[in-house]
């Protein structure tokens, strides 16, 4: 038997071994280490710390994005990975034979996993009915193939090093927690900003090959590893290249019309589409409005609040980021400032210079009245000394806890503590049809916000979403605390006129929005608070009973 300074120069003993790889047996410890040994294993613990980590956010963010429950996808995709670890850390002593080569092998794999998992899970959300399938054997893979890599390094180091087992353990233990505090910090505030999830997915899997590789050159394996770990990387940084291309062609399957702009922001997927005059907006594949029927939506908000108050001045919208709100509130002569809060620039940007947007808002967001702050609406609320005279709320649905927030019992009262004496505030509320109890729910949260106010619940037809709902807050007037019938509510749509070429409403069809449906009674609901965000739960089980 060779010792281990009869070797090759540069072969390490456990891969005293013909080009196949095969390795032999390792050798007997001689007392003798290569130099930088010990360091190369710790920096491959913490460069696989954080990559294992990111990919693990990035199958939850991926997720959310798609199912549209955050706290579903990130508990699935969390539990999964981790199990698969365990599945890893049991496979892996069938691999220290060969600890350093299996590795290498392990990071190639696990680098065109993880690289490609983005694209295959939207590609089997668009075309197929698997998602849910392809969601979870991909967290299991990536997971089984994280859980291998400390096992084999802490075998790598065993074998090069004289330290006992458990500070041998300890030390790469903490490394790999070192990793995943990085990960946790690089992954929201510059990862996903800046790159987006796609991209995010192919950097990381480079960062597997670069570790292979570094490993490789630390060990002195055959050219035709070298050569393999190099073509992984090749396609990888292809992807990267491509990951706009291909994320482009396989979201536009997941839309009816042709995508006519798209673009992954900080916050979002923002996607327009356009077919025969039919322009529509998604968010995160959720539709928010088409131009069909959109006016139907925004007049009822906008204007059920604007006649509710007297000659208003000062207008603040919190979310209506595509113009179509504002369109309808600087319809009205007093207007003097319209202040509109929405968290991504992305959309407000969108608003200003796409044209099929800016034929529907009328460049609303271009007049000198307009006021554009992209900002979190709750902090925006809450730091601003400024009041108004309508406050309107143009949110996504409370379908997450991040947003739930905002359909808060403390958002509400913040919101009626900046409106002026005689002032107003609306909300969408979300569906009186398919979510009758979590728009009860907003109803109720809004009255308990500002109990000495009147609050009438709202509905409307609009066929892209079916009835609709809203929740309008006023100054009682001499109406008695919490009235909701509208001949309870003194100047309901009367203290100023409707203005003229509205394209759905009139003074009849807006009275028409308080009558609701007999099968939808009121419902006594407690309110949604930040400590309790129940009116997310509320949603998600509305949403169950449509979700074949």
């Amino acid at each position: 038997m060779l010792d281990q300074q009869e070797l090759p120069p540069g072969r390490p003993p456990e891969t005293a071994a013909d080009d196949s790889g095969a390795a032999a047996p390792p050798a007997g410890r001689t007392g003798r280490t290569r130099p930088m040994d010990r360091p190369t294993v710790f920096a491959a613990a913490l460069l696989v710390a954080v990559g294992g980590l990111v990919y693990e956010l990035i199958l939850g963010t991926a997720a959310s994005y798609l199912f549209g429950d955050s706290v579903v996808a990130f508990s699935v995709a969390t539990g999964l990975t981790l199990f698969g670890m365990g599945l890893g850390s049991l496979l892996a002593p069938r691999l220290q034979r060969t600890a350093g080569l299996s590795f290498v092998r392990n990071e190639l794999v696990l680098s065109l996993l993880g690289g490609t998992s983005v694209l295959a899970l939207f590609w089997a959300y668009a075309q197929t009915e698997l998602a849910w399938v392809v969601f979870v054997v991909l967290s299991l893979a990536i997971g089984t193939a994280i859980g291998v890599e400390i096992p084999l390094l802490v075998a790598v180091l065993k074998e090069r090093g004289s330290e006992g087992s458990v500070s041998l353990l300890s030390k790469v233990l903490a490394l790999d927690y070192f990793g995943a505090l990085a990960a946790s910090l690089l992954f929201p505030f510059l990862l996903l900003p800046y790159l987006g999830l796609v991209r995010t997915a192919f950097a990381v899997a480079v960062l597997n090959v670069a570790v292979a590789a570094f490993m490789l050159a630390r060990m002195g394996h055959p050219p035709r590893w070298t050569a393999l770990a190099a073509g992984t990387l090749v396609v990888l940084l292809a992807g990267f290249a491509a990951s706009s291309w291909l994320e482009t062609r396989i979201s536009a399957g997941m839309y009816q019309d042709p995508v006519v702009a798209q673009e992954r922001s900080a916050y979002q997927q923002v996607v327009v589409t356009e077919y025969r005059g039919d322009t529509r907006l998604y968010l995160d594949n959720q539709l928010q409005f088409s131009s069909v029927d959109e006016a139907r939506y925004h007049e009822t908000l906008a204007h059920a609040a604007m006649t509710s108050v007297a000659a208003p001045a000062s207008v603040a919208i919190l979310g209506g980021g595509d113009g179509l709100l504002a369109r309808e509130v600087l319809r009205y002569e007093s207007v003097q400032e319209v202040t509109l809060v929405d968290l991504d620039p992305a959309v407000t940007d969108l608003a200003r210079d796409n044209r099929l947007l800016t034929d529907l808002n009328g460049h609303a967001l271009d007049d000198p009245r307009v006021s554009v702050v992209n900002a979190d609406a709750f902090r925006w609320v809450e730091d601003t000394p400024r009041t108004f005279d309508v406050v309107l709320v143009d949110l996504v649905d409370p379908s997450t806890e991040r947003v739930a927030k905002l359909y808060s019992q403390e958002f509400y009262g913040m919101v009626a503590a900046h409106l002026r004496p005689g002032g107003a505030f609306a909300t969408q509320a979300t569906s009186t049809y398919f979510t009758p109890d979590a728009f009860w729910q907003v109803v109720s949260t809004v009255r308990a916000a500002a109990p000495d106010r009147a609050v009438v619940p709202l509905t409307v037809n609009v066929p892209s979403f079916g009835e609709w709902g809203f929740a309008l807050s006023l100054a009682p007037g001499g109406a008695a605390p919490g009235a909701g019938e509208p001949d309870d509510v003194p100047g309901l749509f009367a203290r100023t006129p409707l203005p003229e070429g509205l394209r759905f409403h009139d003074a009849a069809s807006l009275a028409a929005t308080t009558h609701l449906p007999a099968d939808n009674p009121p419902r006594d609901l407690p309110p949604s608070t930040l400590l309790s965000p129940t009116v997310q739960r509320t949603y998600q089980e509305d949403m169950r009973a449509w979700r074949y």
